[in-house]
């Protein structure tokens, strides 16, 4: 994975690549091109982890004729939860035909070792979700109609407002918990952290409830209400090994690292878990190598800096971030109410934490890493590669992670103002020979494909996004983005809202790109 891929003149398209759940990195290549940039998946990072401690596939039949193959960790009469090479997803059971179990791989083996070292924000350490959820029976009243029963949520808080007895105070618990579960399955968690928040103004001693809300706080990135719903939590829980795990995990991903450690040890001291041991050592080597940096803070970010290789960038680095900021709040109708944090490493440092090849140029992991070398002032590039970064963060956050590689890709690339100008004419040509992975094919990793695939692999994905631009308007792009939520499969998406199959799709952008620059 060390190995420089032998890419050809498309290198010259500039493009990072996000990998798809289970870290969401996002990755920049630099190579001694014509000093351009280029990307490939951070999956190459952890693929191995993943995929040794995956099963060989099940298939997941859908009613639409399609197959979904992954490791199915979860289902139940409304949900089914799976696990590729991505990460973890979730489809709704009524679309679901039937599923094949595939046989355990009993030859695999986990690796050696691996290069990573930072923490992605969707592999922070936290509780199963079945430890933070309220021991009973569901409520087949609490959802009716594919839809929270309001009238029957009002009368659990009627009977226990009028008698609050353990029963009582047992089914407002699991109801509220149903309407939860619910929403998030549906793709709206901010309602389901509305749900929690209500219940514990009735229950506000309900440990079950607290983690649960918690549990979600920590995964919609509302780190601060997350600590300080957890901090008293702790005093009047000290045996629970839960709560100092969600609250390290809130307090790593606002950057207070001393804390993290803190909590991970306290937790680990009730409770021994590999992984947070794992994520305990990189925290560790990660306040190593920042001890000393300086930090600063705007409206929307945190920035930690080595002020020794970025002399005088910290407000500059900042209005960039802001100014990318408001422009992204425009362009995708999507505002992030949390810290976004920014670390810009020396270039050893930025070695020495992520373990990443000398190719990689950044990397976003629920926190945008740059390396930078003797910056005193801000350049077009370093600008270009902060909006793409952050573009990352937007997606991540209004998608729930359920956005196809190729649709990142090239929404990052053209937020970051780049074009397939330059290479126009050849793409089309490329379109024109079928020599281009289908979309299909890009949804989730570009590991698979051949090095001389991945560059025209990014300029497909970035000729996508330009032609649903140019056809449908920037309002397109908002409303798919907002429906990737609740809906992981994206050619479903495109069926429905630009009446458009995949095979269709393929065709469009064909076309829009021959038209644009010629065949």
């Amino acid at each position: 994975m060390g190995t420089r891929p032998a890419l050809s003149r498309w290198c010259i398209i500039q493009g990072r690549m996000l990998g798809h759940e289970a870290g969401r990195w996002s990755l920049r290549i630099r190579l001694p091109l014509k000093r351009r940039v280029w990307s490939l998946p951070a999956c190459a990072l952890w693929l191995a982890v993943l995929t040794s401690s995956l099963s060989l596939a099940d298939t997941i039949y859908l009613k639409n004729g399609r197959q979904i193959e992954g490791k199915v960790s979860f289902e139940d009469a409304r949900q089914v939860a799976y696990e590729i090479e991505g990460g973890e997803f979730s489809i709704p059971r009524s679309l679901v035909d039937h599923i094949e179990k595939g046989p355990v791989h009993a030859d695999s083996a986990p690796p050696t070792h691996s290069p990573q070292r930072t923490i992605p924000a969707t592999e922070l350490p936290l509780p199963t979700t079945e430890s933070v959820q309220p021991a009973g029976e569901t409520h087949a009243e609490t959802i009716t109609a594919d839809a929270a029963d309001p009238a029957h949520l009002q009368q659990l808080d009627y009977d226990f407002l009028r008698s609050s007895t353990l029963e009582n105070r047992r089914q407002l618990v699991l109801g509220y918990h149903d309407a939860a579960t619910y929403e998030t399955r549906q793709g709206d968690p901010e309602a389901a952290i509305e749900m929690y928040r209500h219940a514990l103004k009735f229950v506000p001693d309900e440990l079950a409830m607290t983690l649960s809300l918690s549990y979600l706080l920590v995964k919609q990135t509302h780190y601060n209400e997350a600590i300080g719903l957890l901090i008293p939590a702790e005093d009047q829980y000290p045996k629970s090994s839960d709560i100092p795990l969600l609250l390290g995990s809130a307090y790593y991903s606002s950057e207070s690292l001393d804390k993290a450690i803190d909590e991970w040890k306290k937790s680990l001291a009730l409770h021994d878990s590999p992984a947070l041991r794992e994520a305990l050592a990189k925290a560790e080597k990660e306040r190593q190598a920042s001890s000393s940096y300086e930090e600063i803070q705007s409206v929307h970010f945190l920035l930690r800096y080595d002020a020794t290789e970025a002399k005088g960038m910290g407000e500059k680095i900042l209005g960039t971030l802001e100014t990318a900021f408001r422009e992204l709040q425009m362009d995708l109708d999507y505002y992030p109410r949390e810290t976004i944090v920014v670390l810009v490493y020396s270039k050893d440092a930025f070695r020495d934490v992520t373990r990443s090849p000398n190719w990689v140029g950044a990397l976003n992991d629920g926190k945008i890493r740059v390396p930078v070398s003797g910056l005193t002032d801000m350049t077009p590039a370093l600008a270009r590669e902060l909006k793409h970064e952050l573009t990352h963060s937007f997606v991540h956050l209004i998608t729930l992670d359920h956005c196809p590689v190729w649709f990142n890709e090239g929404l990052a690339q053209l937020e970051e103002g780049a074009t397939t100008a330059t290479l126009g004419a050849q793409l089309a040509r490329q379109f024109n020979d079928g020599h281009l992975p289908a979309y299909k094919e890009l949804e989730t990793s570009f590991m698979k494909l051949a090095p001389e695939q991945v560059g025209p692999a990014y300029a497909k994905s970035l000729a996508a996004l330009e032609f649903i631009r140019e056809t449908y308007g920037m309002a397109e792009i908002r409303l798919l983005l907002k429906a990737m939520s609740s809906n992981p499969d994206f050619s479903s998406l495109i069926e429905r809202d630009l009446r458009l199959d995949y095979s269709s799709f393929e065709t469009e952008v064909s076309s829009f790109v021959a038209k644009k620059y010629g065949a």
